[in-house]
């Protein structure tokens, strides 16, 4: 069960910025629960042979409370443009699996796997990030930069240690929604953007 996948993330949920979750277990959700997602735009990948380059995978996950207190819900989406062997391959490392990091983290976090859906999946990228799957989620990032242009970065904070993303830049995620048929239904604020380098 060899794997690797590398590109650009983005991430959603329906918190204010930023999401308390990101900074650890004290953190307290603004909506007293947790929705969030992450879409992820493949540059290049293998999984056991399976040529992962140019595929796009969103996960989505609820909460009842802060992402550390675990019992939460997950959802992997796959692009309806990728073969059945690259949909089996993503589905099965972006839901932990194939083992990894998100095996481990899926573990601590997760108590329910929902079977994953095959979505059209769009992700955008430039000035203003967005990704849509389906009918089921839309949203447009806007980096939040400082007066001379700067990104305003996090790097160190408890969650990126789990999620294995070194630093991440500041976005909000004004106007997103997520309204999946078997999960709550939610709109967000806060939002990130990074990159991602993961293999097992």
């Amino acid at each position: 069960m060899t794997w690797n996948v590398s590109g650009q993330s983005l991430e959603l949920c329906n918190c204010k910025m930023l999401c308390p979750c990101w900074l650890g277990p004290e953190g307290e959700v603004d909506q007293g629960w947790c929705g969030g997602a992450f879409a992820f735009d493949i540059s290049e990948g293998n999984s056991d042979g399976v040529d992962l380059r140019g595929t796009q995978v969103v996960i989505a996950g609820e909460w009842p409370g802060n992402f550390f207190a675990g019992s939460g819900t997950l959802r992997v989406y796959v692009d309806e443009a990728a073969s059945d062997d690259q949909r089996r391959e993503l589905g099965a490392i972006f839901g932990g699996d194939k083992g990894g990091h998100l095996a481990g983290l899926w573990d601590a976090v997760m108590t329910k796997k929902l079977p994953i859906r095959i979505e059209k999946i769009d992700i955008q990228w430039g000035n203003n990030p967005s990704v849509t799957v389906g009918n089921i989620g839309q949203a447009r990032l806007q980096p939040i930069k400082d007066p001379a242009g700067q990104s305003t970065k996090v790097a160190g904070a408890a969650a990126q240690a789990g999620f294995q993303i070194d630093s991440m830049d500041l976005a909000s995620s004004k106007g997103s929604r997520w309204s999946d048929p078997d999960m709550r239904a939610w709109e967000g604020d806060s939002g990130t953007l990074h990159e991602f380098n993961w293999r097992a």
